[in-house]
Parts: C-alpha cells; sequence; structure tokens
C-alpha cells in the first residue's frame, strides 16, 4: 500500500484527483501501523471414531423450528425426545419421538449396511484451553433426523376404531370411509347394500364362546350413533355461517360481524360511517341517499336498492344495518363477476379482487369463504358448486339480518330472484340454517327465526 501511494503522489502534478488518491493511501497506512497482528495459534483438529452408543444425534424441523427453542423469551416448555431401536429383533436403525406443550415430532432410520455417501453430518466440539476441534460423527453415520411434526391436541370430526390419533396408524381405511359417506349421504338402497357387505364379514367375536358378543355389538351401534352426529354436527358448521347454539334470542344465533371477519368488518364500517357522517353534514336523512353514495354508478340488485331505502339513517341501529347490507352487495358483485364462467383468472387474489372492483380487505375475506385456488396450468380461482351453495346461506342470512333485528322477514323473493335461485332451493338452504319457512297464497317466502335453535334432521339422498 505505501508504494502504490507513493507512485502517486509523485506522478500528481496538477491532477487533483491523483492528490485525493494519495491522501487516501497515506490515511490508510497510518490506520494499518496503528493496529496491532492477530496472534497465530495452532489447533489441534481430532475426528473421533463412530461410537453407536454415545454418538449425538443430529435433528432438524423441516416445518420450522419450535416457538419454545428458537424464542429465548417464551414460556413453552422445550420438547423432549427419546431415542430408541427402529426393531427390537435388529441393530440397525433407530427411532426418535418427542413431544412439548403442543406438538409431537417422530423420525426413524432404516439403517444402512454399507455406507459410501461422500458427505456425512458431523458435529465440531472447539476447546479454548486446550485449542482443539473435535469432529464427532452424528448417530447413524452421519443422518439428520429430519422430525414429523403433527399436532397432539387435534381430534377427527369423526371417531373410528381404526383412527388413532398420536400412533403410528392415523389413517382410516378406504372401505371405511365409504361406510361414513354412505351412512351420512347415500341412499337407504345404498346402505342396505353396505350392510349386507358388513354382515358378510365374519367377526371373531361373534362365534360361540366369543363371550361378550351382544355387549360388544351394542357399545359399536352406540358408538356409530355418536359418530354420525358429530359428523352431522362438523358438515353443518362448515356449511353455515358462524352460530350460537345456545343462544338466547333470535338476534344472537348469528352475528354479522363474525361472518364478516375482524379486517373486512373494520373497512366496511369506515366506508359506511363516512358516508353517514357526509349525509348528516348535508341535511338528509335517506336510505335510498346512502345507497346511492356507496354504491355510486355502478348496477346494484333491486332487492339491495328496496332494504337500503327502507333504512332510516336516524333510526337506531341503521349503521349496524347499512353495514350489513353493503357487504351483501359486495358478495353480489362478486357473485355476478364469477357466475358466467364459474371461476376468475389471475395469478394472484389481488389480481381477481380489483378484477371485482371490491374493496381490498372485504375483497380477502369474500375470496377465502367461496373460492379455491385452481390447480394446473392457468392461476385463477374457482367458484364449486358446495361453495356456491355456502354464499347462497351467507347472502340470505345477511339479507334477514340487514332487514330485522327479529331475524323475521315477512318476504324473500326479490334476493332469491338476484341470486337467480327458485323458491324451493331458497326454502331448502333457510330450513337447513334453523329458520321456519312459509308460503303464502301470494308466493311470498316469509322466514323466522327463533330459539332455542333447531335444526331439522339430516336429509337423505334420493333413491336410485
Amino acid at each position: 500500500m505505501s508504494s502504490s501511494s507513493s507512485s502517486s503522489s509523485s506522478s500528481s502534478g496538477s491532477d487533483d484527483d491523483s492528490v485525493q488518491s494519495a491522501s487516501v493511501g497515506e490515511k490508510r497506512k497510518m490506520d494499518t501501523s496503528s493496529t496491532s497482528k492477530p496472534s497465530s495459534a495452532s489447533i489441534k483438529v481430532k475426528v473421533a471414531a463412530n461410537n453407536p452408543e454415545y454418538d449425538p444425534v443430529v435433528v432438524s424441523f423441516p416445518r420450522g423450528i419450535p416457538t419454545s427453542i428458537a424464542d429465548e423469551d417464551s414460556n413453552a416448555t422445550p420438547p423432549t425426545f427419546t431415542y430408541s431401536k427402529f426393531k427390537e429383533s435388529s441393530s440397525r436403525g433407530r427411532r426418535i419421538k418427542g413431544e412439548d406443550d403442543h406438538c409431537a415430532y417422530s423420525a426413524a432410520a432404516s439403517g444402512r449396511g454399507h455406507d459410501g455417501r461422500l458427505s456425512k453430518t458431523y458435529v465440531c466440539i472447539f476447546d479454548k484451553k486446550k485449542n482443539t476441534l473435535k469432529l464427532v460423527p452424528s448417530a447413524e453415520k452421519g443422518t439428520v433426523f429430519a422430525l414429523d411434526q403433527s399436532v397432539k391436541e387435534y381430534s377427527p370430526a369423526v371417531v373410528n376404531e381404526n383412527s388413532t390419533m398420536g400412533g403410528e396408524d392415523n389413517t382410516i381405511s378406504a372401505s371405511d370411509r365409504v361406510k361414513m359417506l354412505v351412512d351420512s349421504f347415500g341412499s337407504k338402497k345404498k346402505q342396505k347394500v353396505m350392510d349386507s357387505r358388513a354382515a358378510n364379514k365374519v367377526n371373531v367375536h361373534s362365534v360361540v364362546g366369543g363371550g361378550n358378543f351382544v355387549p360388544e355389538n351394542v357399545k359399536d351401534s352406540a358408538a356409530n350413533v355418536d359418530s354420525q352426529e358429530i359428523s352431522y354436527e362438523q358438515a353443518r358448521r362448515d356449511f353455515l355461517p358462524p352460530f350460537d347454539a345456545d343462544a338466547d334470542a333470535p338476534q344472537k344465533v348469528y352475528n354479522a360481524q363474525a361472518l364478516m371477519g375482524e379486517a373486512a368488518w373494520n373497512k366496511v364500517s369506515g366506508i359506511v360511517n363516512r358516508r353517514l357522517r357526509d349525509l348528516k353534514e348535508q341535511g338528509g336523512d335517506s336510505g335510498e341517499t346512502i345507497c346511492e353514495m356507496l354504491v355510486g354508478k355502478g348496477h346494484c340488485p333491486k332487492s339491495i336498492k328496496v332494504l337500503m331505502r327502507d333504512i332510516k339513517p336516524s333510526a337506531t341501529g341503521s349503521p349496524y344495518r347499512f353495514k350489513v347490507a353493503f357487504f351483501l352487495y359486495l358478495i353480489m358483485r362478486f357473485y355476478n363477476k364469477i357466475d358466467r364462467r364459474g371461476f376468475l383468472r389471475g395469478k394472484t387474489v389481488d389480481d381477481c379482487i380489483n378484477e371485482c372492483h371490491l374493496p381490498h380487505e372485504t375483497g380477502v375475506r369474500i375470496f377465502d369463504l367461496f373460492t379455491t385456488p385452481i390447480e394446473g396450468k392457468e392461476d385463477g380461482f374457482l367458484l364449486s358448486k358446495q361453495l356456491k351453495t355456502k354464499m347462497y346461506v351467507y347472502c340470505l342470512i345477511l339479507f334477514i339480518i340487514a332487514s330485522s333485528k327479529d331475524m323475521a322477514v315477512p318476504d324473500i323473493t326479490p334476493l332469491y330472484k338476484d341470486l337467480r335461485l327458485d323458491d324451493k332451493q331458497a326454502a331448502m338452504i333457510l330450513r337447513e340454517a334453523g329458520f321456519l319457512v312459509k308460503k303464502s297464497k301470494k308466493g311470498e317466502i316469509g322466514v323466522t327465526l327463533s330459539t332455542p335453535l333447531v335444526f331439522p334432521p339430516p336429509r337423505r339422498g334420493k333413491r336410485s
């Protein structure tokens, strides 16, 4: 560095850049002269031989390191592990299992007879006092155990004797899956076929001398009834909006804020509150004016126009009803856009939200509720038949919430016509949601909701 600085200064002349580089070189020379050179030390490297009894076990967490390990300030208990043979009859292979407060971890290696790998895993231990670096091969000849993570508290909606959580076998056989589907949704004819097949199976406990044949069969039949009730309840929860089955008043059964989600509710609340404040400053008190301010010049279904027109902005509870009605309008805008082809093309959900002209927070909620990503070469989101029925349920319940605080509407005909539903479909959907549906002589469909909430029994499929 000193030679380059002197040559630069000798050839500087009137050149400013050369003078600058010379000064920088002299400064660097002064800095380097003031610092001391690091002291060198010799380190001895030792490589330990394989010792199956004491070799360290190296694990990895493919699904992410647990919070109890990654976060030092966490109060969660770190996972504890046990290390055992893969098979009791063989000395090869090892199995590792562990658990913490919430998850269980497991991994196994079957063992290697001839190991010709060029890359292996070693644990390095450096001793500062002795200046030695010891390389210890990890267990199972340098194997890294990739831990499979599962949630301990999860219990399946349908309890089956062949399904065990926390054990090695956590799957339901194909025949049991078919049996449960037919029992829940199949026709009586198909159920008889499945019962006939089950009757043809020979059970060792049914042989004379089995002892507990009758008590075991009684226990199994009770378990099947319980499993069906659990499956019906789970299917109802997936089909309907969030509801309180123990509510003591009809207006407490379905909560629009819980239905919309926190982010979508805050966005809709901000838009509606601003429009109501603008109307108050103008001295107006018309629901039709609020509708025009919210919807703009775009197309608005007739049922929602009439709904907002009948709400008086100065009345108690009107902001809540306007928010529900506006969210219903956004769902209808999404439905009218996607119903033409049943899907929307777009690389991301943001592209599809922009195509539907929806506020971002509400658009994310709507696409999360009623669409599934399209798998294949072209990206997009699909409105399946099941999700379309779910959307009908949400729309009908939102319309009833916005129409009356008592959850009673004399006529829902305008809405189900805008949804392109017939009266039988609309009545069936509302009955599944716990509503009482009556059709007048004029053809008007009135709905009411009462408590305690009572759901109809499961419908059976048509006989084929």
